[in-house]
Order: C-alpha cells, then structure tokens, then sequence
C-alpha cells in the first residue's frame, strides 16, 4: 500500500487524537474510580465510626439512667432507661446495615447478644432481687453489668478501628490513583506533545531529504559518478520520481559500462595473439633457428594461427555489435538440422577424445525442415558443444539430442556432465564479458560466445535458455521455428 504525503499527515494526527481520546477515557475511569472510593469512605467507614462513637454514648447514657433509678427509683428514670435502649437497638442496626466484612458482622452480633444480656439481667433476673445497694445480690449484678459493657465498649472499638484502618486504606488507595492519574495524564501529554514535534520533524525531513538526495545524485552523475542507485522508499510522489531518475541512470552507466568492457575485452583478446605474433617475428629476423627449417616452420605456423585467432576475435566483436545495433544480415533457406548438428559434433570429435569424452547424438527420426542461416546456426551448435567440452571432467559425457515439440518448434539441447553453474548465476551465462564462478572451474561462459549465440537464436524467433546443478552438469537449450 502506497503512503502517500496527505495518508501519512492524516495517519499521524489520528494516532495523536486517539491518544488523547485514550487519555480522557482513562482519566474518567480513574477518577471515577477515586469518586466511589471516597463515598465509600464516607458512606462506610466513616459512617462506621461515628455510628461507634454514638451507641458507645447512648449505651453509658442507659447505663446512667439505670443506675440513676436504681438509686432512687424514679420512674422517669426508667422510662428514660428504655426510650434510650430503643436508641441502642437502632444504632445496632444501622451499624449492622453498612457494615462490609464478616468480622464486623461478628462483633456486631456479639454487641447486640451482649445488650441483650444487659437488658435482660437489669430486666428479669436482677432488678426484682435487689432492695438495697449494699448487699451481696447488687454488688454480683453490678459485676456483672459491668463486664457487660466492658465487652461492648471492648467490641465497639474493635469495630471502630477496622473502620479507621479500612479508612487509611482506601485513602492510601485513593492518593496512589491520584498520582498515576497525574503520572498517566503527565506522560501521554508528553507523549502527545513529542509526537507532533517528531511527526513534524519526519514529514518535513521525508519530503526535504529525497529532493536533497536527487540533487546530489544529478551533480555526480553529470560527472559521470553513477554510484549506487537512489533508494527511496516513501513518499510515492518522490518514489516514483527517484525510480524514473534511477531507470536513466542504471541506462546511463549500461552504456558506460559497455563502452568500458568494449575497450577491456577488445584490448585482451588482441594483446595476447598479437604478444605471440611479435616474439615470433623478432625471433625470425634475428635469425634464432637459421640453420633449423622446421623451427622456423613452427614460428610462421604460430604466427598463422595468432593471425588467424586474432581475425576470429575481431569478427566476433563486429558480429556482436551488429546484432546489437540490429544491423546484422541473414542468410535464411530452409535446411535439415541432422547435418548440420551432425557436422558440428565430428568437427569437435577429437577434443573430446583428448579428454576421453563421449558425444553421443539423439536425433529424433523425421525432424522437420527448419529455416535457418545454416552459418549462424552451426556457431550457435559448435559454440555450445565447446563449452561442454571445455567444462566437462576427463571421462565424462556430452549429449546432444533435438526433437519436436508440441508448439511446432524444435529443440535442441547439450548436456554435459560438468561442474554445473549456480543458481544465482544462470541467468548472467549470456551476457557479454561475464565470468561466472562455479566451484573448481574458475570461469563460467566467458566471453561473447553465449551471447552471441543468444542474439542469432533470437533472430531466428526461437529462445535460449540453460538448467544447470552445481556438480551435477548443465543443459543448454534452444528452439528453432519449424519452416
């Protein structure tokens, strides 16, 4: 998917609004969570605790009035006795209705049994038995009221100071979301405000920096400095620019390049016959081998064949800018390929047999009649066949076969059983000047042999192609039009 300019500007500002839309949302969450803490706190804890303070107050307060009519048996003590226990009853009640955990639940029923108690032993058990203060009865009632109350006022704060540590609790809890509201809401703002400054940084540098990186590229390429090709992967409006400006440079430095080779090739394939022929010449005029004629026979049999490699050499540069420049001329007729493929392979008979070769021939019976320049088409064979020779190891195999396929062409392929070619390297074998590394054979295809070859089967509509397993050997094909 293409970013272009606009996608990009529109992507970064949504990322930032959504950070800010995830701020709010967090935000209100927390503080919404803070909220239900501290009405909790309120509504529980601290509930909880002034509910305590006054039934501890109204129990003493009963207690009092109990006491009070004790002493003189005054019946508003005594009606003010119970209107207060009433009082007790509900705040016992209301204690138990907000109290949250199990342990307070407990200590809540044992307030109210132990009022109960007091109630019922100022009620039934005592009250009828006592008539004076002083004696025994009253003094074992008031032992007994008194760790009555000791247990609730006991009980009461207990109760009291699980409410104030839950308190302390939820108020540690409610100042921790506090801070991470304000940690949270700090960082993401910080986030927010980096981001528009690093997105206003990128797009501005993404769109500065290509421009400055084509121009530079212009300035050493009118230098003729071609370089590595300009990489720009984003945005697409200055990508497709910087392919187009890549696509005259790479055709640029192909021509550079293939003047370079031209000159290179050109000045290796004529120094070395051309070294040959003027040692032979020196060695003639200074009169080395007077006296011995089949030396000098020797030396002007060299100078021949260096002449004659050096005229080949010349041709097939000629040959090769010819076809490149379409300017090459054909002799078609219609021919047999038997002939022709079986001229070639006696013709390189004996190298074979050099290195213990064997060629063997697989002609399909009946081949069809192709148009062809017989000339071009047995370079094209003998090309191919040297090559499996050269490549091929002492003892091994070449064959040589050419069939008809169902496409109405025929294709003819040698195989040999040679080092074989990498992968990587299959499709660079019919390109001019290449070297290709292959294992213990050090060159691969060499010089404008294959690609010649490629260039006069294209001339005669049919195609070129190689299959190749390092170790394993090599097929060379080509297809012919049926005539």
């Amino acid at each position: 998917m293409k970013v272009t300019i606009f996608k990009r500007l529109v992507i970064s500002y949504l990322v930032i609004i959504l950070l800010i839309i995830f701020l709010g949302v967090y935000t209100t969450l927390r503080l919404n969570r803070l909220n239900q803490i501290i009405n909790y706190i309120i509504s529980v804890d601290t509930a909880t605790v002034k509910v305590v303070g006054e039934l501890t107050d109204t129990i003493f307060t009963q207690v009092g009035y109990e006491e009070k009519y004790l002493i003189s048996k005054d019946q508003d003590f005594y009606q003010r006795f119970w209107e207060i226990g009433d009082y007790v009853k509900k705040n016992i009640k209301k204690l138990e209705e907000i109290s949250d955990t199990v342990e307070k639940k407990n200590l809540i029923k044992k307030i109210k049994k132990a009022h109960e108690s007091y109630i019922s032993l100022f009620e039934k058990k005592v009250f009828s038995a006592v008539q004076n203060t002083s004696d025994k009865a009253y003094r074992e009632y008031k032992q007994k009221k008194q760790n009555i109350i000791n247990e609730i006022s006991q009980n009461l704060r207990e109760i009291a100071e699980i409410a104030k540590l839950d308190r302390d609790k939820k108020m540690e809890m409610a100042s921790a979301i506090s801070l991470q509201v304000i940690k949270v809401t700090t960082i993401i703002a910080g986030i927010a405000i980096m981001m528009v400054v690093l997105i206003s940084f990128l797009n501005t540098r993404n769109i500065n920096r290509p421009i400055l990186l084509l121009q530079e590229k212009t300035k050493q390429v009118a230098k003729g400095k071609f370089g590595p090709p300009v990489y720009i992967s984003s945005p697409p409006e200055i990508k497709e620019l910087a392919n187009a400006f890549n696509t005259m440079c790479e055709r640029l430095k192909e021509l550079d390049e293939m003047k370079i080779d031209f000159i290179s090739h050109l000045s290796h394939e004529l120094r070395t016959p051309l070294t040959a022929i003027k040692e032979a010449s020196s060695m003639l005029l200074e009169g080395v081998f007077t006296d011995m004629p089949e030396k000098q026979y020797e030396l002007f049999s060299i100078i021949k064949e260096e002449c004659e490699r050096l005229i080949n050499g010349v041709n097939r540069i000629l040959d090769l800018s010819r076809m490149e420049a379409g300017m090459m001329s054909y002799k078609f007729r219609t021919f047999s390929l038997f002939p022709i493929i079986e001229k070639s392979t006696l013709k390189l008979t004996p190298l074979a047999q050099r290195k213990k070769i064997k060629i063997e021939m697989n002609i399909e019976d009946n081949l069809p009649l192709v148009r062809i320049d017989e000339e071009r088409i047995t370079q094209v064979i003998e090309n191919l066949l040297s090559n499996a020779i050269k490549f091929t190891a002492d003892g091994g195999k070449i064959s040589i076969s050419a069939n008809k396929n169902e496409g109405n062409m025929i294709t003819v392929s040698v195989t040999d059983t040679g080092c074989g070619i990498p992968k990587e390297e299959l499709e660079k074998v019919f390109e001019k000047f290449k070297r290709i590394e292959s294992g213990w054979v050090a060159v691969r295809g060499t010089g404008l042999g294959l690609s010649i070859a490629k260039h006069i089967i294209t001339a005669h509509g049919g195609q070129i192609w190689v299959e190749s397993e390092p170790g394993k050997g090599s097929t060379f094909y080509f297809t012919l039009p049926v005539s």
